[in-house]
């Protein structure tokens, strides 16, 4: 009978710790109410974030266009989270340890759309650069929060400065 006690007691406990987990995760992830801010914070997390913190920042669908034209389709949570992971895990057999935002440039297009365009150096262990590339963001603002749209991969000298 105490068996069966605990292991409601168990159940119900982890029921509640998974709830809290599921709808705690979007609040935080997207508490960022301005693009620029939305921004400094996805890349972050990108470079020293887990895949859970990472993939409710995406749209569902999410686009990327790659420097040839060529675009790809990023569709359902499940295969986002898989990308990203993907992403992260080719970049570290590439000896990628750790990511630094060279420069970051924002623009507000209207109050549901921006672009952010950025240069991020790719480092190894040791802190010497790998690669340094650009990418341009369309942002989307979903219900209240912004959330990556397109990603636009390109060389770090057609960073957008939006000046």
């Amino acid at each position: 009978m105490i068996a069966r006690k605990w292991t409601l007691f168990f159940f119900i406990a982890c029921a509640g710790f998974w709830l809290v987990l599921a709808n705690g995760q979007p609040a935080q992830a997207d508490s960022h109410s301005d693009p620029e801010s939305f921004m400094k914070h996805y890349l972050h997390k990108f470079d020293t974030g887990h895949i859970w913190e990472i993939t409710p920042l995406y749209n569902d669908p999410f686009y990327m266009l790659a420097p040839t034209g060529g675009i790809k389709v990023f569709e359902g949570s499940k295969k986002i989270r898989k990308s990203v992971k993907d992403w992260k895990f080719y970049m570290r057999k590439g000896g990628v340890e750790s990511s630094r935002y060279v420069q970051l440039n924002v623009r507000e297009l209207s109050s549901d759309t921006a672009l952010a365009s950025a240069e991020v150096e790719r480092m190894d262990e040791h802190g010497t650069v790998r690669a340094n590339t650009g990418a341009t963001y369309t942002l989307v603002r979903v219900d209240g929060q912004w959330k990556i749209y397109l990603i636009h991969l390109h060389p770090r000298e057609r960073v957008f400065d939006f000046q």
